[in-house]
């Protein structure tokens, strides 16, 4: 047996986890678990299961992964992708490339903005030029038609009287446009619960919560799994496992921050005030959930 496997089973024992709760938790199979702890890792598929592996059980077991790697190194086979980052490098440099590339049109973008504006205030001017042109041939038809009824007068009064009736009616219209005018438009109503994924790395999702309802409240629902739920200082709030369609409910409504670690993402919801959140990671079974609730002002 390993000094990383004397270590691992003395954190399990510490938890009060046997080897088949603990193969719930992680969904790793027991004689996997078991050749763990005896350092024996024959039966395992390649340096890559076993390390992740090894990873899945050091967080049930709440160990600290990159303590633990360091410090077991000459236990835990080597990966072979170790070389990954060096590309990852290569691939960001040439994206720096195009981002500066991306920067020389930004002169050509603002110019072009430039000229746009310029075109649409002297269309506005040119509408608003002709609409007061518009209005001085009604003045010059009012007249012309006041004339005809001067030389009138004379012979038919009552024809007059006729003819002045529709000068009154007139002013009435711009009245009623102006009531509908007035009237207020309708506000669209706040939404009230806002859940936002704001990334993934690894085995963590980060989401920000904006929430003007009181209380908060975080259920889960899963047919096994083990859960556990932490405030921002560290503090163990909930730790409990759940089997058989059994629900947990949590109220967060004090907390600012609060991370949910499933250890079996598969056949487990997680819901906020009834609106489910989906798992940010793919195809890894332990998750984490990171939440940051913010008021709206």
């Amino acid at each position: 047996m390993t000094e990383l496997g004397i270590h691992l089973k003395e954190a399990r024992e510490e938890k009060g986890y046997s080897l088949e709760e603990l193969q719930g938790v992680t969904k790793i199979q027991k004689r996997y678990l078991q050749g763990i702890e005896e350092g024996d890792y024959s039966m395992m598929p390649g340096a890559f299961y076993i390390r992740a592996f090894i990873k899945q059980y050091a967080e049930a077991v709440d160990l600290n992964v990159e303590e633990l790697f360091e410090t077991y190194s000459s236990d835990i086979p080597t990966n072979q992708d170790d070389h990954i980052p060096s590309q990852l490098s290569r691939v960001k440099t040439r994206g720096s490339k195009n981002t500066s590339t991306a920067f020389r049109f930004i002169p050509t973008v603002v110019m072009v903005l430039f000229v746009i504006g310029i075109v649409a205030l002297a269309w506005v001017l040119f509408q608003s030029f002709m609409a007061a042109d518009s209005e001085e041939p009604e003045g010059s038809e009012e007249v012309q038609q006041e004339e005809p009824l001067s030389f009138d007068q004379s012979d038919d009064p009552a024809d007059d009287a006729s003819e002045e009736e529709p000068t009154e009616e007139a002013p009435e219209e711009p009245a009623e446009e102006l009531d509908e005018e007035e009237q207020p438009e309708e506000e669209p109503a706040e939404e009230t619960l806002a859940i936002e994924n704001a990334g993934t790395e690894g085995d963590t999702t980060s989401y920000q919560i904006t929430s003007a309802e009181e209380p908060l409240t975080v259920t889960i629902n899963s047919d096994s799994t083990w859960v556990g739920i932490t405030d921002q200082a560290g503090n163990q709030l909930v730790d409990q496992m759940l089997s058989g369609s059994e629900e947990l409910t949590f109220d967060a409504s004090e907390l600012n921050w609060f991370r949910i670690r499933v250890g079996s993402a598969p056949g487990t919801t997680v819901s906020i005030n009834g609106e489910q959140v989906d798992f940010g990671a793919v195809d890894i079974i332990t998750q984490n959930m990171i939440f940051e609730v913010q008021n709206p002002s």
